[in-house]
């Protein structure tokens, strides 16, 4: 009796289904955008920090009948919703309401700008007397650049609202726009661990050296919007879509925009403080001196923080399913076997460490580096606010060390480590059969073998003295290098022991980064291999 071979049916990128969940997601981002338009046009814009005193009253008003439209074809819509069962095709109908409340709005907005924009040329209402400036202007923050045209930005907000309900109406109407296959094919032909690590410490870098750019909200709202559109056309890919919506990965996409959310804060005050700092001027945080009282500010706080975490975590509950399995069986083994997401990090160490060193040395000294700062940091300033100028090296240390070698690791682990744990491209499907050929060697081997070309001496101390000596040279020679160059002037305040403690803390945080390099240049699996002993660094 012959077996019918059934072939494999490749999944379908765009279904119905799909189709209609892209539509309310551009829906969503034309909103925003919508918004963003609106407050741009409308309301006032005194940035951080900027004073209000002198200023002509704000004269620019969010017109009633634009909130009267908006609220009432959005409860239109939801009338619609609620009465799906009894009205056919309701669902489609309340999308359109909504995207016409979107569209009048972003419309409205740049309209009203430009009228705004023309008082303004011929001195009229929404301006000042001889070209001074009035709450209509924009104020920005010191250190931000200057004052932005707000017409302009209307416009532009506007118009991206349109297009995201463009492509929203597209995808209800039956468009399937996709990302183009040549794009996800190069996209997964680049894609790699080294590129991925590479890729963020340049961004970080990036980061960094252009901080004030970054804290631009205008620069951050534009970065939001790519990454809207970018996010929105990879979910038409299958593997994509497949691998982010799982429920075990949907809290990791929530994580990477609250963590970008609150860097991009903390990132914008410290830039607008060393500005003000630079200027003479008091930081942010010394213009609200008054104290906030435990009751009832900070417990009506935590009250309203409580009751909307419970109303999320419920709703959460009910949109996605459990990720429950099968009960454990010691015969199957999940592939890929991961670790809980804040774990992952750790998982990915393993790639290049030993256990005991990724599981329990690294984790280990994370845990002492972070008890040991109040010890050995002596850097009065900076206290109570932020700041990067005041302490740039404490903020470069440990933003890289939370960024790109925790929160990164994890996203590595998460969405682009797949069975066997392989890497596998954001496009690419995740194939139990896919191997990828290593020949991962030790430095013993390279020495002995590769480079003087004999077999490896028997004794232990011996065969891996290569290591041993570059080991102990790691620890001794960069301490000293640093005391000369770097941090002499610290070791002499804070001491010696300080000193050297701040120096092997920097050490083994350096020894992820170029451990990994080391495996991507030359294969290099461990510096000391004594399996004898379960013994490898």
């Amino acid at each position: 009796m012959h077996q019918e071979i059934l072939p494999i049916l490749p999944h379908q990128d765009i279904t119905p289904g799909v189709m209609v969940g892209l539509a309310w997601y551009y829906l969503l981002a034309s909103a925003l955008n919508a918004a963003a338009a609106a407050y741009v046009a409308y309301m006032e814009m005194v940035s951080e920090g900027a004073s209000r005193v002198g200023l002509a009253p704000r004269t620019r008003r969010l017109p009633d009948w634009l909130v009267g439209t908006y609220i009432g074809l959005y409860g239109l819509a939801m009338v619609m919703i609620l009465a799906r069962p009894f009205l056919p095709g309701a669902l489609d109908v309340a999308y359109c309401l909504c995207a016409l409340a979107n569209i009048v709005v972003a419309l409205t907005a740049g309209a009203d700008a430009a009228h705004f924009s023309e008082l303004r040329a011929s001195d009229g209402t929404h301006s000042g007397n001889s070209g001074e400036l009035t709450l209509d202007d924009h104020i920005p923050a010191v250190g931000l650049g200057k004052s932005i045209s707000r017409m302009l930005w209307t416009l532009i907000w506007a118009i991206a609202a349109v297009l995201f309900q463009a492509i929203g109406l597209a995808y209800l109407f039956g468009g399937a726009i996709v990302l183009p296959q040549i794009f996800r094919d190069r996209i997964n032909q680049v894609s790699g661990p080294t590129t991925f690590f590479v890729g963020a410490t340049i961004a970080f870098v990036a980061m960094i050296a252009f901080r004030k750019l970054a804290a631009n909200g205008l620069v951050a709202w534009g970065l939001v919007n790519a990454a809207l559109l970018f996010f929105g056309l990879s979910m038409s890919d299958f593997d994509f879509r497949d691998i982010v919506t799982k429920p075990d990965n949907v809290p990791i996409v929530g994580l990477m925009v609250l963590v970008g959310f609150f860097t991009w804060l903390s990132l914008r005050r410290a830039v607008i403080n060393d500005s003000r700092q630079a200027r003479g001027l008091p930081v942010l945080e010394a213009l609200e001196p008054e104290k906030t009282l435990t009751w009832p500010d900070l417990v009506y706080t935590e009250l309203v923080c409580m009751v909307i975490c419970t109303i999320v975590l419920v709703l959460w509950g009910i949109v996605l399913q459990a990720p429950l399995e099968q009960p454990a069986s010691s015969t199957v083994a999940p592939n890929p076997s991961k670790a809980p997401w804040y774990f992952l990090g750790l998982q990915e160490m393993l790639v290049y460490f030993d256990p005991w060193m990724a599981g329990v040395v690294l984790p280990s000294l994370i845990v002492v580096g972070l008890m040991a700062v109040p010890y050995i940091d002596n850097n009065k300033e900076g206290n109570g606010y932020y700041t990067i100028e005041k302490r740039k090296f404490a903020y470069i240390t440990f933003q890289y060390g939370f960024l790109v070698l925790w929160v990164v690791l994890i996203l590595l682990g998460t969405f682009l480590r797949g069975p066997n744990w392989n890497f596998f491209g954001p496009y690419e499907f995740w194939d139990l059969h896919k191997l990828i050929p290593l020949n991962n060697v030790n430095l013993s081997d390279i020495v002995w073998i590769q480079i003087l070309g004999q077999t490896k001496p028997s004794s232990i101390l011996q065969r891996e003295a290569p290591g041993i000596i570059l080991c102990v040279l790691y620890f001794a020679i960069p301490p000293l290098l640093m005391y000369r160059l770097f941090f002499r002037k610290y070791a002499e305040q804070a001491g010696m022991v300080r000193y050297l403690t701040l120096a092997v803390l920097l050490l083994f945080m350096a020894s992820l980064p170029i451990k990994m390099v080391l495996r991507w240049t030359i294969n290099l699996k461990y510096l000391v291999a004594i399996p004898e002993y379960f013994f490898n660094i």
